[in-house]
């Protein structure tokens, strides 16, 4: 599935197009679960917090003292709310992309923080993914690892650590990704080749 919307390519969260006919295969992120997780966590304190203030104003006939609970109540509650809100701004901007060319990586650390980084599909030297844990194998989501050339070494470092090249991290059936960024790459592969063998014939055939 390749997306044909040129359009794409003007969206000021993604990197220069590098050639006319480079096209997005597929974008992905960390998997909604997570997500949701997160925002059930919050909730969750926010449920303890409502729940603490229905006591309070129900054992307490104290005004001032209800009025300094509500105070910090509503207070961290906004707090609770930006903090999602962040949370929520982050997910959204951070993605990774693999066109015909090349394989993006966005990372949005904060409010005004943003690292892009990007690596020819040429230069992958082996895909893997992995899955941990219940949550990873009950909602199928998982890392793909991207190596290049040469991995770091020692101890029992685990291969995240390791890895010189890129991570999709948590992202949804890691399996299939793994799978259409292999299938990709040997086609880019067999193109490269291909290109190759004509110019080297256009070449010989200019000498003689």
């Amino acid at each position: 599935m390749i997306y044909h919307d040129n359009a794409m390519w003007e969206n000021k969260n993604f990197p220069n197009r590098i050639k006319e006919d480079e096209d997005i295969i597929f974008m992905v992120r960390e998997d909604i679960i997570l997500l949701l997780g997160k925002a059930l966590s919050l909730f969750v304190v926010v449920l303890i917090l409502l729940f603490g203030r229905l006591l309070v104003v129900g054992f307490s006939n104290d005004i001032l003292f209800i009025s300094l609970f509500d105070s910090a109540f509503y207070s961290i509650n906004i707090l609770l709310l930006t903090v999602f809100v962040l949370i929520f701004h982050n997910y959204y901007l951070s993605l990774q992309i693999v066109t015909t060319e090349r394989v993006i990586d966005i990372d949005q650390k904060g409010l005004f923080t943003r690292e892009v980084n990007d690596m020819p599909l040429s230069n992958i030297e082996d895909i893997s993914y992995k899955q941990s844990g219940v949550f990873g194998t009950l909602f199928n989501f998982g890392n793909v690892i991207l190596q290049t050339a040469g991995t770091g070494s020692g101890g029992d470092t685990s291969v995240e650590d390791k890895v010189n090249g890129f991570i999709f991290n948590n992202i949804p059936s890691p399996s299939e990704t793994c799978d259409t960024i292999t299938k990709l790459y040997h086609k880019n592969q067999g193109q490269e080749v291909r290109e190759a063998a004509i110019e080297n014939a256009r070449a010989m055939k200019r000498e003689m």
